[in-house]
C-alpha cells in the first residue's frame, strides 16, 4: 500500500467513476485500475462494485474511505505546516544565545522584523547557560543559529558580529567601588563569584588567574549572570562578568578592566544540518548588516 494508491481510491470514491477520476488525476485510467487491482488485492477485498457505467463503493470500501480521509487530511494538514515553517515571510526561526546576550538578540530581531517587514515570521529564543551546550544544540539541529564566541568546529559556519568588554562587579561599599578602572591583579584575596566549572568563561578566567599568580577566594559558583549581579548586590563577593547589556541592581557598581581584551562574539550555523529559508533569511540579513553587536552597543552607550 502506498500514498498513490490512497488518492486514488479517495477520488474514485468521490467521482463513482473511473475516467472521470483518471482525468482528474492526470493519469490513465489503466494505471488507475492496475492501481486498484493492487490495493485489493493487498487488502484481500472488493473495494469498489459495478454499478453501470459507475462504480461505488462495497461494504468493505465504506468501512475503509472514512480511515483513508482522515490519514490524508492528517498529512496534507502536516505538509501545510511544514510549508509555513519553512516559508521566509512566515516561518520560524530557532535562536540561542549566552544570558549575557539576551538583552541584544531581541533587539535585533526588532531590527530584522522592521527593515524587512517581515512582520509574520515566528523567531523563537532560548538561553543556554554555556558554550558547550551552545555547540551541542546547534550541532544537534535543535536550533537554527547560534549568538555566543566563536564555535571551532568545519561544521560551523559563522560572521563577526562584535566584541564585548569585561567588567568586575562589586558591591556599592566595596573598597573598589570608587575606582574608575581596575588591574585584576588587585582582586587577589578578595570573596569571588565565580562562574561555574563548566562555563567557557570559567575555564579562561582561572586560566588567566594562574598564569598571573591571582587568587581569589570563591564563595559561590552558578551559571546565570543575573545570579552573579544578585549576590553581588547581596555582598557574597566581587565577580568578573561580560560587561552587563541591560541594568545591575542599584547597590552594584561595575568597572571597567585594565589589560582584559573583549570577546569576539558570532552568528553562527551548522553547515551540515538542514537551515530553513525563513533562518537563512535572518542569517543574511545579520550579514549584511556587518558588526550588528558594536553598533548597538554604541547606539546605547555601553561600553
Amino acid at each position: 500500500m502506498n500514498l498513490q494508491q490512497l488518492y486514488y481510491f479517495k477520488t474514485i470514491a468521490e467521482l463513482e467513476h473511473y475516467t472521470k477520476a483518471a482525468e482528474a488525476l492526470n493519469v490513465n485510467q489503466s494505471s488507475l485500475s492496475h492501481a486498484m487491482q493492487s490495493l485489493e488485492h493487498e487488502l484481500n477485498v472488493k473495494l469498489f462494485m459495478r454499478s453501470g457505467r459507475n462504480v461505488v463503493l462495497s461494504t468493505y470500501g465504506r468501512m475503509f474511505l472514512p480511515h483513508v480521509t482522515q490519514a490524508l487530511e492528517a498529512l496534507d494538514e502536516g505538509v501545510t505546516e511544514l510549508r509555513h515553517a519553512i516559508d521566509p515571510d512566515k516561518g520560524i526561526v530557532t535562536l540561542a544565545c549566552f544570558p549575557s546576550l539576551a538583552q541584544f538578540v531581541p533587539d535585533i530581531i526588532v531590527r530584522y522584523v522592521s527593515e524587512t517587514n517581515h512582520v509574520n515570521a515566528r523567531l523563537q529564543t532560548s538561553q543556554e547557560s554555556t558554550y558547550y551546550e551552545l555547540r551541542e544544540q546547534l550541532l544537534a539541529g535543535r536550533v537554527d543559529l547560534v549568538f555566543a564566541t566563536r564555535i571551532d568546529d568545519p561544521r560551523v559556519g559563522s560572521t563577526f558580529i562584535g566584541e564585548q568588554s569585561f567588567a568586575l562587579l562589586v558591591p556599592k561599599d566595596h573598597r573598589f567601588a570608587d575606582y574608575e578602572s581596575i588591574d585584576l591583579a588587585e582582586i587577589d584575596g578578595e570573596n569571588f563569584i565565580a562562574y561555574s566549572k563548566d562555563s567557557q568563561i570559567r575555564i579562561q578566567s582561572d586560566d588567566y588567574f594562574r598564569a598571573h599568580g591571582i587568587q581569589p577566594h570563591i564563595t559561590t559558583e552558578t551559571a546565570q549572570d543575573v545570579m552573579i549581579y544578585g549576590l553581588v548586590a547581596a555582598g557574597h563577593g566581587i565577580a568578573v562578568t561580560p560587561w552587563p547589556l541591560g541594568s545591575v541592581p542599584y547597590s552594584v557598581r561595575v568597572i571597567p578592566l585594565k589589560g582584559v581584551h573583549k570577546r569576539q562574539l558570532y552568528l553562527m550555523w551548522s553547515k551540515e544540518n538542514y537551515l530553513p529559508p525563513s533562518a537563512a533569511q535572518f542569517r543574511d540579513f545579520v550579514i549584511a548588516q556587518g558588526a550588528v553587536f558594536d553598533e548597538y552597543r554604541f547606539r546605547n552607550n555601553i561600553q
